[in-house]
This record gives structure tokens, C-alpha cells and sequence, in this order.
């Protein structure tokens, strides 16, 4: 004979089924990003490998960070960083799958005249941010900037060292130290973020939010975070204090009497 469960023995029931959802879903959840962050940092380590393999074609210069051209249809369009290593196989590797759109440059482009947005760009978002003392600007009359000379693989004194793309943004106002268009790092993985190094290699950062609130180029929100932890980019070459906050990684790092420091442009 079948013994139907009476409305206390169904609401303990229940009750059990809730206590074990809430324990398992974070746990869960936490598996399902740690999962992304492992793909986020093998896209990382394949662009830099990328990057070292267009340098070796092409007299030891780094690519650069972005410069303007024209497309099939005679569109001003924005030639980036992911338009110089297509041919060395990056075109899918441009974004991470925790925030595959983090900003959508092509979308910003366009707005800010440039017709043919970014030039064969494969994807419509992105989600790493550039160190643009390593891949330096190119020209680009639509937004009144003039080409640096490409640095050269001789010049990354501490290449292990050297951060070249990461998890990040682009700044879109003048907010929380940033200007437009910088570079803004993000801690998206459970407080970290992924970092791609000049030697090929790549690794997670541990990061904590420094309570400040800006709006990338899409004008959408975002929260400044700071890298945890000791490393080059924290203290400039002769000086002697530190940056409460690396927000970003801007500078090629060197050894000066104080030790592992970053110099800027």
C-alpha cells in the first residue's frame, strides 16, 4: 500500500532540495567560469604567439596597435591589431567567452565615421585590452592620431615581464584616471584577469575593484579594477612610490637601482 507524502514531509522535502541547489549552483557556476578562463588564457598565449611570429617576418617590429585604410568598397575602416595577425590564424581567438562582447569597436567606429568599421574584422566584439607602449598607435586623421615608430623585439628588455594584450575595455570618457580610449583592465574571472605576455606565455592576475564606475566606448558601465600584488608596472622607472592602483598596463618594464619598474612613452 502507497503511502502519499503528507504537506510537511513534501515542504522538508523541498526544503532539502533548496539547500542542496544553493550549495551545488556556486559550485557549479564556479566550474562553468574557471572552464572560460582556461580558453580566455589559451586565446591569449595563441595571440601571443602570433604577435612573436609576425614580428620574426617582419624585420623583428611588433605589430601595431591600430592605423586607418580603406576598405573593398573605399570605406575609411580601422585596420586593429586582429586585422595585422589574421593571416597568422587569431581571427577566431579575439574574445573571451566570459564577455565575448565587452565592447563592440565596429559599432563605435561607424558612429565616429569610419564607415567600414574595423577592416575584415571577422567577429562584431572584443574583449582584451592592448598595452599601447608595445603595440603603438598607427596614423588615424579621424581621430587626429600620427604614427609612432613599431617597437622592436630588441627593445623588451624584460620580455617575461612584458604584458601585450588582457582582459580588459576601452575607456570611453575621461573618468577614474582614464582617458578615451585607453585601455581598462577587468577582473572577469572570480577576481581575476588573464594576462598575455611578450614571450608567449600568459597567466591570471589576481584583481580587486577600486569602487570606481566609468562607461566604455558603447557608453556602456563598468567597474575600475586594480591588479593585486607586486609586478613592474606598479612603480615607474626612477622613481621611488608606487601607484596605489595598476588599472592598466602601459609601459615596457626594465631593472633600475630600486629594482623591476615600467617605462612609459
Amino acid at each position: 500500500m502507497r503511502h502519499a507524502l503528507t504537506l510537511t514531509e513534501l515542504l522538508v522535502t523541498l526544503s532539502i532540495v533548496a539547500v542542496l541547489a544553493g550549495i551545488l549552483l556556486p559550485v557549479l557556476f564556479h566550474a562553468r567560469e574557471k572552464g572560460r578562463q582556461v580558453i580566455c588564457l589559451s586565446h591569449l598565449r595563441q595571440i601571443a604567439a602570433a604577435t612573436l611570429l609576425y614580428a620574426h617576418d617582419w624585420d623583428e617590429r611588433l605589430p601595431m596597435n591600430a592605423y586607418q585604410a580603406t576598405d573593398g568598397q573605399g570605406q575609411p575602416c580601422l585596420v586593429t591589431l586582429v586585422g595585422a595577425l589574421k593571416a597568422f590564424g587569431v581571427s577566431p581567438l579575439t574574445s573571451c567567452p566570459t564577455q565575448p562582447q565587452a565592447f563592440r569597436l565596429a559599432a563605435f567606429l561607424r558612429a565616429k565615421g569610419l564607415a567600414g568599421g574595423e577592416c575584415d574584422a571577422p567577429s562584431k566584439g572584443g574583449s582584451f585590452a592592448l598595452n599601447e607602449s608595445v603595440f603603438v598607435r598607427g596614423d588615424v586623421p579621424s581621430f587626429g592620431w600620427q604614427a609612432l615608430p613599431p617597437v622592436a623585439l630588441s627593445q623588451l628588455a624584460l620580455p617575461t615581464m612584458t604584458v601585450g594584450v588582457y582582459d580588459g575595455n576601452v575607456a570611453g570618457e575621461a573618468r577614474c584616471g582614464f582617458q578615451p580610449f585607453e585601455a581598462v583592465l577587468q577582473g572577469r574571472h572570480l577576481g581575476t584577469a588573464n594576462l598575455g605576455f611578450l614571450d608567449g606565455h600568459a597567466k591570471a592576475q589576481p584583481t580587486f575593484e577600486a569602487r570606481c564606475e566609468l562607461r566604455n566606448i558603447n557608453d556602456l558601465p563598468m567597474t575600475e579594477n586594480c591588479a593585486s600584488g607586486e609586478n613592474p608596472y606598479r612603480r615607474r622607472c626612477g622613481e621611488t612610490q608606487k601607484v596605489p592602483c595598476v588599472h592598466h598596463f602601459v609601459g615596457l618594464p626594465r631593472q633600475d637601482s630600486w629594482g623591476e619598474c615600467v617605462a612609459l612613452p
